[in-house]
């Protein structure tokens, strides 16, 4: 009898792992690069509402990765809107607060294939206000950056000439 409910017990449990794994698969996201040479994969990290974005090369070499993932799940970012530049040269995404704070800013970070770093567009135009973001040819972005207090203003970047400077 208790062996019985040791092995019901056992098989729920991989039947719970086996669908959460499922789940989590399902809410993997590939993007692959215009010129068909990268794709870039965004995973549920540790907790719901968090990511991570792994880069690799079109047969499969891991070229770079980057978790958002928090402890408790609150302190992390999640993929809102992500994409590749048309040149293929940055690999795009804003991000949101996984607990809620600061919800008026939305980060957007890129990596550029030159050095498979990510780089924080916060860094160098200051808080972005809005996960929605444009991308023009060949590597342009277009978003809104913190003007004052809660004030934004629209701007328009070179990703590779913002990497010059």
């Amino acid at each position: 009898m208790i062996k019985n409910k040791i092995i019901m017990a056992s098989l729920l449990s991989l039947f719970l792992i086996v669908g959460v794994a499922h789940a989590n698969e399902l809410k993997a996201q590939k993007y692959k690069s215009p010129d068909g040479k990268f794709i870039a994969y965004v995973l549920p990290s540790r907790y719901s509402g968090e990511s991570k974005i792994i880069i690799k090369t079109n047969k499969g070499k891991k070229l770079c990765s980057k978790d958002y993932g928090s402890e408790d799940g609150e302190h992390g970012f999640g993929v809102v809107r992500a994409g590749w530049s048309a040149d293929s040269k940055f690999f795009v995404y804003s991000m949101s607060n996984s607990g809620g704070h600061q919800p008026w800013h939305s980060p957007i970070d890129f990596i550029s294939i030159t050095d498979f770093k990510v780089h924080s567009l916060d860094d160098y135009v200051g808080a972005i206000m809005d996960s929605n973001f444009e991308l023009r040819k060949p590597d342009i972005i277009k978003a809104d950056k913190q003007k004052e207090a809660l004030d934004s203003e629209p701007f328009e970047i070179s990703l590779s000439e913002l990497l010059k400077k």
